[in-house]
């Protein structure tokens, strides 16, 4: 097995499935999000925006290699997206921003990585 596989399928056990965050609008504008598990913080303007620097902070947290990160998948609140639009019939195409305007911020979410 290549060296890139093999570290690949380490940071896969090593990295956790499910995270906890609280979400809060920021003061100047867009959100910041803390996650609960571990020392964790980022901001971003949009939700989009938020999940994606999440997700490399918390890669940066375990070392992840810059080379490694795109084939390692987000973390991104599946649960709350599934529960918020499982309302909708039939389901309608939605930004990040538009979802997540229908429930209310500081609830603590499940990041799952996918």
């Amino acid at each position: 097995m290549a060296k890139k596989e093999e570290q690949k399928l380490l940071y896969k056990a090593v990295l956790p499935e499910v995270l906890n965050v609280k979400i809060e609008k920021a003061e100047e504008g867009g959100y910041w999000a803390k996650i609960k598990e571990i020392p964790c913080y980022s901001q971003g303007e949009t939700f989009s925006e938020l999940f994606d620097v999440l997700t490399r902070a918390i890669y940066v947290y375990y070392n992840v290699p810059e080379k490694l990160i795109s084939e390692l998948g987000s973390y991104f609140p599946v649960q709350s997206v599934k529960e918020i639009i499982k309302e909708e019939i039939p389901p309608q195409r939605s930004t990040l921003d538009e979802i997540f305007s229908k429930q209310p911020l500081g609830d603590i979410r499940e990041l799952q990585r996918v």
